[in-house]
């Protein structure tokens, strides 16, 4: 855990990590998306790689890859590369949350370079959570994008894609849920359950954000319907720790808390 620092250290850490880092690793993560994900696996099965860009304000603007494909190319080819980038995103935000959720008790954390690092991976891993499995459950319900490409490519439904995207999103909402309260604790002063639920708020901004990306078009009831349903990972956490469930133990390494 991180050692005690001065109030104006801690205050700059937190000031700098839910400013400049989470928005840096956001723009980090588009690159992910689209540069390793569809251009790197395009070229990998075959493709010409064109161009691609990073959408520095995603998701109100969408950025692009561009990967030609000779006339004899498969479909499950065009498929892949359609899915790199949720692929790649998925993989990289893994390794960033199970890093910060094995490491964030070791020494690693006991230095001020130490810190930034960890809230590094952590918003890194976060906004390639919310490209890869936000882009299956919104991509599958509007039928969008990436999705909607994979679908026409390898024939199936666009509503399949909702099958991982759940799975995704339960796994990742706890480690994320523990790692985020972990890495801000220090630096608030919320209750457990006030920390995650208004963390997971995040959520519900994004799709705000999303709606009014003009390259989109929502009806207003589909809108007002996924607006309630980005709002359960906020009134679950809030709930569920309220009640002490039993998967939320660690949470309570603090005795102050218990």
């Amino acid at each position: 855990m991180m050692r005690k620092r001065n109030q104006s250290v801690t205050i700059l850490i937190f000031f700098f990590s839910i400013t400049m880092i989470s928005f840096l690793t956001k723009f980090l993560s588009e690159w992910t998306h689209e540069f390793l994900g569809h251009i790197g696996f395009g070229y990998l099965v075959g493709g010409n790689p064109v161009e691609f860009k990073v959408a520095w304000l995603w998701p109100l603007k969408f950025g692009y890859a561009i990967v030609h494909f000779e006339s004899s190319a498969t479909n499950a080819a065009r498929a892949v590369t359609k899915g790199g980038g949720i692929i790649m995103c998925l993989f990289m935000a893994s390794i960033s949350q199970l890093s910060v959720y094995y490491l964030e008790k070791t020494s690693l954390r006991n230095n001020w370079f130490g810190e930034i690092l960890f809230h590094t991976l952590f918003w890194y891993g976060f906004w390639a959570f919310t490209n890869s499995v936000g882009y299956l459950l919104v991509g599958s319900i509007l039928s969008y994008g990436d999705i909607a490409d994979i679908s026409y490519y390898s024939g199936i439904s666009v509503w399949i894609f909702t099958i991982p995207g759940f799975i995704f999103f339960s796994l990742f909402y706890y480690i994320i849920s523990i790692n985020c309260f972990h890495l801000f604790y220090p630096f608030v002063s919320l209750q457990p359950k006030w920390l995650i639920f208004l963390f997971w708020w995040v959520i519900p901004i994004l799709y705000i954000l999303f709606y009014l990306n003009p390259d989109i078009i929502i009806q207003i009831p589909l809108f007002v319907g996924g607006f309630l349903i980005m709002l359960i990972p906020s009134l679950f956490s809030y709930f569920t720790i309220q009640h002490k469930w039993k998967f939320w133990t660690r949470l309570y390494p603090y005795p102050s808390l218990k």
